[in-house]
């Protein structure tokens, strides 16, 4: 019987991989890759020519395995079928093309984000392409069942026999002393995920389509996931994000852009429960399924409204990037679904067709993702330096001539010196987008303004073996703007708390007494005698404005650290008396007791507030 089990494994492997060969050579293309990558990173130079084979082979796995599901469904003849792979071959290669090679001087991560849209298409298309025709929904939807539940069931085997690997070495170790190098581990789970998990998973994917369709039971193992875990968890999220709105209604305090991605997040969690119980929507006693589905797109709406305003804030104020414009487009996707369910259309292939094609659409050509953000970023760097006055024609006024005898090392030739007319906010954001750009498009854009060729110059000092690690590119065009490479400059965090212990506030001289915190992008609305004042950090971070009516107060906090300072030393944490902590407007009719304060002071001891605490006294006349 032993024998005959062992059989049968060898049979389905290789039947496997007759029906499957190309996948299965794509996932031991990408595992040797991987583990080439583990076992010679110290001593290989070029370690990128592995990585994108690693990557491109592995979108292999998902593109093969579509293209076959597809000729398959299909009745497509071995001849087209072929065509198709072939085809396939032919756009991976193409794919591997365009990514980084580690040879030249412009290496930026814009390639893989493009891959990874194409990746995550890949994978959308197995998931529909299938049944693009077909009208029956539940098809499709037992379709993808089937994969999910041959995914999870692939994971937890790999893991299981992972586990068991391990503990056997590690039983050979204590028993008798066999060593083992740390890296062998993560070479055997990459070969177990890799290979092990996808010949699993091709091996459980029935022939005859029949099979799959025909399938009228419905695994209650998912119906208790998804009524059970994900739908409490669901609401326990949106109660968390209506109750920011609210908040954000009530301070009328604009969203934080870190809120985007919590209502991606979320919808895409309810998206998926509700495709998880999509044929239970039926069942006698399951109408509340169907009923929260519709209801579900309507309280979608308002969260993606407060994340187009969320990402609209950051857009104005740091221009669009490739994460801003990703938000917009899944907004975008977000607010068709919604409308798309409201109004009573119920195909649920529309929900990863529709993604997909956004995906596809936004990752080329003038209109998408990467032309977009670049000419944004470098349209803001441009005006920065053209209202400065350090751009003229194209042009930078002013720039480091470095020696090239010297490179690898950078050293200017003779005495130079550049004085830039930029203050210290918007040295910082020219740093900041240099960087973006240098990480995610490259600085081709920006080299017209240079008088040298600084591609040619970063060139030697890559190829150089004494070349400083530190330096990249962003670092080069820094410089020789006259910049200080840093992206953040040089600071201290520093707290200082009040000693409250047998301290009581004197309020003599004032009529109310509330408490407040703030942090840097918050605010606190205090109620005092029916007037209203709000409390923020400042926009430089260098004191409190108080909004009483139509006047707006400002209170310079420098001056008051500073003297704490005195007390308290420059430690990064002290505890002072809070006499050292009260500062009063400058008309006298509000005070401020600070018992908590976090700051950050840079090399030039220029402070700026994070957060602080304390108590807000006022009076509603003139001060006694």
């Amino acid at each position: 019987m032993k024998l005959l089990s062992v059989k049968y494994l060898i049979d389905q492997g290789q039947k496997s991989f007759n029906r499957f060969p190309w996948v299965l050579i794509s996932a031991i293309l990408a595992v040797s890759f991987a583990n080439y990558c583990v076992e010679f990173e110290s001593s290989t130079v070029n370690l990128f020519p592995f990585i994108n084979g690693m990557l491109v082979s592995a979108l292999g796995i998902s593109l093969f395995f579509g293209i076959i599901i597809y000729a398959e469904k299909n009745d497509f003849s071995k001849k087209q079928q072929l065509i198709m792979e072939i085809i396939g071959l032919t756009a991976l290669v193409g794919i591997y093309l365009t990514l980084p090679n580690g040879l030249s001087s412009q290496n930026t991560a814009m390639p893989y984000y493009r891959f990874a849209i194409f990746s995550l298409c890949s994978h959308l298309l197995v998931a529909f392409m299938p049944y693009r025709k077909s009208m029956q929904t539940i098809d499709f939807w037992n379709y993808n069942k089937t994969l999910f539940i041959r995914l999870i069931t692939g994971l937890l085997f790999s893991i299981v026999i992972f586990i068991g690997i391990v503990l056997a070495m590690m039983a050979l170790n204590l028993l008798f002393n066999v060593e083992f190098e740390g890296k062998i581990f993560l070479q055997i789970f990459i070969f177990i995920l890799g290979v092990f998990n996808t010949w699993f998973f091709i091996s459980g994917i029935p022939e005859d389509f029949k099979e799959i369709e025909l399938e009228n039971t419905f695994p209650s193992g998912l119906k208790i996931f998804s009524q059970y875990i994900l739908l409490p968890l669901l609401t326990l999220y949106l109660l968390i994000l209506y109750g920011y709105c609210i908040k954000i209604i009530i301070n009328w305090n604009w969203p934080e852009g870190i809120v985007t991605y919590l209502i991606i997040s979320v919808s895409t969690l309810g998206i998926l429960a509700l495709l998880l119980l999509y044929p239970y929507r039926n069942d006698s006693g399951e109408a509340w399924i169907s009923t929260f589905s519709k209801y579900y797109y309507y309280l979608l709406l308002p969260l993606v409204l407060v994340l187009f305003l969320a990402i609209a804030i950051r857009i104005s104020e740091y221009g669009i990037t490739i994460n801003r414009y990703l938000i917009v487009l899944l907004g975008i996707w977000l607010t068709f679904t919604c409308f798309y369910f409201i109004l009573g259309y119920q195909n649920i292939k529309i929900i990863p067709s529709s993604l997909t094609f956004l995906l596809l659409l936004a990752s080329f050509g003038p209109w998408g993702i990467f032309s977009i953000s670049e000419n944004s970023q470098y349209n803001r760097l441009k005006s920065i330096l053209t209202v400065s006055n350090s751009l003229k024609d194209q042009k930078l006024t002013q720039e480091f001539q470095w020696d090239t005898s010297q490179l690898p090392q950078l050293k200017p030739e003779g005495t130079q010196s550049i004085k830039l007319s930029l203050d210290s906010a918007q040295k910082e954001e020219v740093k900041s987008i240099v960087k973006y750009l240098s990480d995610h498009h490259g600085l081709e854009k920006i080299d017209p303004w240079f008088t040298q060729d600084l591609n040619e110059i970063m060139m030697i000092i890559k190829k150089s073996p004494e070349s400083p690690r530190s330096l990249d590119q962003s670092r080069l065009y820094l410089e020789t703007m006259g910049l200080d490479f840093s992206t953040q400059p040089f600071q201290k965090h520093h707290i200082i708390r009040a000693k409250l212990s047998r301290h009581s506030t004197q309020i003599s001289g004032f009529d109310y007494l509330s408490p407040f915190h703030l942090n840097q992008k918050d605010s606190t609305i205090i109620y005092a005698g029916g007037n209203i004042y709000e409390l923020t950090i400042a926009k430089d971070q260098k004191g409190l404005i108080i909004q009483h009516n139509q006047k707006q107060t400002k209170v310079f906090l420098n001056d008051l650290i500073k003297r704490a300072q005195v007390h308290s030393g420059k430690d990064k944490e002290s505890i002072i008396s809070p006499n050292y902590l009260i500062i009063n407007s400058q008309d006298k009719t509000h005070q401020f007791e600070i018992h908590h304060i976090r700051y950050t002071e840079n090399q030039e001891g220029d402070i700026k507030i994070n957060s602080l605490s304390g108590n807000f006294l006022t009076t509603l006349g003139e001060r006694k």
